[in-house]
């Protein structure tokens, strides 16, 4: 089971992470996705959370905090943790602009029904008979 829930993770779970209220020089250079919480997963939780942030001379997130999620403080840590691995690129800037705020949005979404699951992790095959002579 667990193997399946990794399987899951890692092939069905779909993390998709937008700039909203970012300047357009801003780029990760390190983007760590999120790990899909297992409550969440065991319970077919699906949402997003958008987060506002700012980044130091060393690309680094702070000052991080969450400005939306739905449902509430399910993904939120993940995220947290996902955004301080992260490492981001101001444009070539070399000057500590700390100031400037960026939110940037994730969501999860599972994957599809467990019948569609159920098929695709079907990798048991029949294996042709060896002839005996």
């Amino acid at each position: 089971m667990k193997k399946l829930n990794l399987l899951l993770l890692i092939s069905f779970s779909t993390l998709i992470s937008s700039w909203a209220l970012a300047e357009t020089n801003v780029e990760a250079v390190l983007d760590v996705q999120p790990e899909y919480p297992q409550s969440a997963l065991r319970r077919d939780i699906s949402g997003h959370v958008v987060v506002r942030f700012n980044i130091d001379a060393n690309g680094k997130a702070h000052n991080i905090s969450i400005v939306e999620a739905s449902p509430a403080r399910i993904f939120n840590s993940a995220v947290r943790i996902a955004l301080k691995r992260s490492t981001f690129s101001t444009g070539g800037s070399t000057n500590d602009d700390s100031s400037s705020s960026y939110e940037r949005t994730y969501h999860f979404n599972q994957a599809p029904s467990k019948d569609d699951l159920a098929n695709r992790f079907n990798f048991m095959e029949v294996a042709p008979q060896l002839a005996v002579n």
